[in-house]
């Protein structure tokens, strides 16, 4: 692993509360910022989301990693309008805070699952924002119609035994867009096949380079 500074920052989110994160700052200053947004129950620990921030920092980018608890009863209790509020105002203090963290010129936002849903947030106002959309929640109509909205460059990864998928949803984004998409055979909310343990090692190799190769494309 690169050289790294590993900090946090204050970030005041929903209701003036802390949003809890970890920042890794390069020692040479990188012009690739990247935020990852957890899952419900996914933090940004867990291999979806570890992975992809080693390959980010092994291409000196500086990572902003959200560590904030959505499972707990303050936001479980709210209404699902007020739960996306809250992720949404979340979502735009994290990356306004990390964008003053330096002379950034590419922007890579990474979401899973409830994630996603700080992306689609996220998107009309970070046009130029390359986005990846882990078991996104395309059922969520806000989520559905920003990805279909969405001109950056985009990459959707779903399991296809994933009760949250909808394939409608992302044929109508296909369709709409240019995005890339990778579909886990199998795969379940976290891209795991059951009962396979080396299958889902296997998944996970192919979600990394996928992952690598897209951002290859784009140029960072």
């Amino acid at each position: 692993m690169p050289d790294l500074n590993i900090t946090s920052l204050s970030i005041s989110g929903y209701g003036g509360n802390a949003v809890p994160n970890r920042f890794f700052r390069q020692e040479r200053a990188g012009r690739m910022l990247a935020v990852l947004f957890p899952g419900l129950r996914y933090s940004c620990d867990m291999p979806l989301l570890y992975y992809p921030l080693k390959l980010l920092l092994g291409r000196g980018a500086e990572v902003l990693q959200v560590r904030a608890d959505y499972t707990l009863p303050a936001y479980q209790s709210l209404l699902p309008s007020e739960r996306a509020a809250w992720l949404t105002v979340d979502a735009e203090a994290v990356v306004q805070a990390a964008r003053t963290q330096g002379e950034y010129t590419r922007l890579v936002l990474i979401g899973k699952s409830i994630g996603t849903v700080a992306l689609a947030s996220l998107v009309p106002h970070a046009r130029e924002a390359i986005t990846i959309w882990l078991t996104p929640l395309l059922r969520n109509p806000q989520v559905a119609a920003a990805a279909e909205q969405n001109r950056g460059g985009a990459l959707f990864i779903a399991g296809t035994a994933d009760d949250l998928y909808d394939a409608a949803a992302l044929d109508r984004i296909r369709a709409a867009t240019r995005v890339e998409a990778l579909l886990i055979k199998g795969g379940d909310h976290s891209l795991e096949i059951a009962g396979d343990f080396f299958a889902s090692l296997r998944a996970l190799e192919q979600v990394m380079q996928t992952i690598g190769g897209f951002l290859d494309r784009q140029g960072v």
